[in-house]
């Protein structure tokens, strides 16, 4: 019989994605929606040539930036919502964040810093504000190897949420060229402490400020050598007494990306905690651990754990993954199948059929006598 760890490598070579065979339950539209913005951006993500992908590109570029002139968001943010699918919504939301970066040397260029925080306060915990301490912290001087040069001045503030809103106040290109105005905006940021109820939560706050246009180098790095450093210098800063944290600092990106990205690890973040404490818990119960896998109408995937054998099942734990248009869904089930991997967990069902948004996740003693398979074995028909 294989040991595990080899069983683990070889289910890891062989593996295809495609392999998955989950149901895409987001809710895209049925009927097609008369928006000039998703026209040129279905063409640029299923192009027929490389001339059409071009021209889809540029027009679709020339368009936003006129929208976006004018503060015209309404037509912008109905193709968004109402994207066919995840390759037109990547096409829309890549030109998008084309256009808001800056384009020459005398344009501001926006930046942010995704700081995922992991908090068990035993009781109701205030954590501090961010800004006062980021703004003299020589770390975004470039002082401790991270390459931010000399135009980045520090002009930093604690943003308590990131959202559309706020991005198009940030984005908004009639700031673009005008460092006073960009000053002006940090000022009318949130800037307050947040607070934190008892238990486990995880929670992603951001780090907002601008710098010149070649701060762009720097954006979406490897924080490297610098990672340690920065992660124990937000420990110190969120240190509350009564209270265990953790910190994951990103590095800084372009705010839309920071946006998804750090949506995207808080996720991650809390699927691992959520699923190494149901592990531990079920083992301290039952000899084996069974895992479910479903996507569930409504563009969630669900991942519940219990034992595998009835005589030994326990409480249902189950955790949903709210889907975004950008997630990419073999990402995250491959992502939660190699953490399984490492809790040492090989009875695993995935379920082939969709769930209803009022069905229950069925147990694995009862997802083994539906249709689904182990993604960890090749899949016989």
């Amino acid at each position: 019989m294989l040991e595990w760890h080899s069983l683990y490598c070889l289910y890891s070579i062989t593996m295809n994605p495609t392999h998955y065979r989950l149901p895409d339950t987001r809710a895209y539209p049925t009927d097609p929606v008369k928006n000039e913005l998703l026209l040129h951006a279905a063409q640029l993500a299923a192009p027929t040539s490389k001339a059409q992908a071009t021209l889809a590109r540029e027009t679709l570029a020339v368009e936003i930036a006129q929208m976006l002139a004018q503060n015209h968001y309404l037509n912008l943010s109905v193709a968004l919502a109402l994207a066919p699918n995840a390759a037109v919504y990547s096409a829309l939301w890549q030109s998008l964040a084309d256009v808001l970066a800056a384009h020459g040397d005398d344009e501001v260029q926006w930046l942010a810093l995704p700081v995922v925080v992991v908090a068990v306060p035993n009781k109701r915990s205030i954590y501090p504000t961010m800004c006062q301490w980021l703004r003299s912290k020589p770390f975004f001087k470039g002082s401790l190897g991270y390459p931010i040069g000399p135009p980045y001045t520090g002009h930093l503030i604690c943003s308590v949420q990131l959202n559309w809103g706020q991005l198009k106040r940030i984005n908004g290109l009639r700031r673009k060229k005008n460092a006073a105005a960009a000053e002006s905006l940090l000022s009318t940021l949130s800037d307050q402490g947040f607070a934190l109820e008892a238990g486990q939560s995880v929670q992603v706050r951001y780090a907002v400020g601008f710098a010149g246009k070649g701060i762009q180098a720097a954006l979406s790095t490897p924080l490297g050598s610098v990672a340690l450093p920065l992660m124990q210098a937000w420990q110190t800063h969120f240190h509350t007494p009564g209270a265990t944290l953790f910190t994951n600092p990103m590095m800084p990106m372009t705010p839309m990306t920071a946006m998804r990205e750090g949506n995207a690890l808080r996720l991650r973040m809390a699927c691992d905690v959520f699923t190494t404490n149901a592990v531990r818990a079920i083992r301290l119960q039952s000899p084996r651990v069974g895992v479910v896998i479903a996507a569930q109408a409504g563009g969630r995937l669900l991942f519940g754990f219990n034992a595998t054998d009835a005589v030994f099942e326990l409480a249902p734990q189950v955790f949903a993954w709210p889907l975004t248009p950008a997630d990419n869904m073999d990402t995250v089930v491959q992502q939660f199948i190699d953490l399984l991997a490492e809790c040492q967990v090989e009875n695993i069902r995935l379920l082939h059929e969709p769930l209803a948004e009022a069905d229950a996740l069925p147990n694995y003693a009862q997802a083994i006598h539906m249709l689904g398979h182990n993604p960890l074995f090749t899949e016989h028909h």
